[in-house]
């Protein structure tokens, strides 16, 4: 039976994961199948449980939560990762986006917006804030060229490979969608990023963002 958009939680606060599955099992659309306090620990029950989505607190551990979102990725690229940041530790947005979380979320922000972000995580989408927006968007107006004038130097295929990997997506799920194997993807990202001389996925989403590759989406 479907049970909707399933949810793992990992915080080191029971009291902050008790708020957080009561907000999102309210809209009777999501259902937690599990939570823990230790970083390591999400990675292993979301390994195991296979959710939609892994909601992590993040509370300025960030080689914690970073490595766990790579770990996890890896083991079970199929669920999403949304991280739950403090506006003070914005800065860190860069390594977790980098990381490849799919979205972020204040936690000063409302379980309605919480609900919000986790749909839009669990379809793939990506949901950043705005201070990251602007981090990730500072990036490319510091590494050459502008957007536009970079952007006429991909073929059709090479910005979608370019927009789907900014979105979250693997290198399989991406071949999917235009008809490559996982490897020739991986070889097509390879040389967009010689191309636009881009070090990280954070420039990569940068890129994305700056030329418009990404309109539409939160």
């Amino acid at each position: 039976m479907d049970t909707g958009t399933t949810v793992v939680l990992a915080d080191p606060h029971a009291m902050v994961r008790e708020g957080l599955r009561l907000a999102l099992e309210a809209t009777g659309r999501m259902k937690v199948v599990g939570e823990t306090g230790c970083t390591e620990e999400a990675v292993r029950i979301s390994s195991r449980a296979k959710p939609d989505v892994l909601v992590i607190g993040f509370g300025g551990q960030e080689r914690r939560v970073t490595r766990a979102i790579r770990k996890l990725r890896a083991l079970e690229p199929e669920t999403n990762v949304l991280v739950l940041t403090d506006p003070e530790h914005r800065e860190s947005l860069d390594g977790i986006i980098e990381a490849g979380a799919r979205g972020c979320i204040g936690k000063n922000r409302t379980a309605g917006d919480l609900v919000i972000a986790v749909e839009l995580v669990a379809a793939g989408r990506l949901r950043l804030p705005r201070q990251a927006s602007r981090l990730v968007q500072r990036r490319v107006a510091t590494n050459g060229s502008g957007a536009e004038a970079r952007l006429a130097r991909l073929n059709g295929k090479e910005r979608k490979i370019v927009a789907l990997t900014a979105r979250g997506f693997t290198s399989k799920e991406i071949g999917r969608r235009v008809f490559m194997t996982p490897k020739s993807v991986d070889n097509a990202r390879g040389r967009v990023r010689r191309k636009l001389r881009l070090r990280t996925r954070a420039d990569l989403v940068a890129f994305a963002h700056a030329a418009g590759l990404l309109e539409g989406e939160a």
